[in-house]
């Protein structure tokens, strides 16, 4: 279908749930963040901003939310 037929437009965004590599706690972040994010628990950054979608750094991805 092309990008003008589509009468709800679905976005491109969407947010993580990703297990810090460090402590195990699972933290959610959005996918195009702006703003460095880090653990609740440990404090260790997790996400680093690039302009765009952002770098995920000592996390893993178990899944994706919306």
């Amino acid at each position: 279908m092309k990008k003008r037929k589509i009468l709800v437009p679905m976005p491109r965004s969407r947010f993580l749930k990703v297990m810090c590599k460090n402590c195990g706690a699972e933290n959610i972040v959005f996918d195009k963040a702006s703003f460095p994010a880090r653990c609740k628990v440990c404090g260790i950054q997790l996400v680093k901003p690039t302009g765009g979608k952002a770098e995920i750094i000592n996390a893993e991805v178990p899944a994706e939310l919306g």
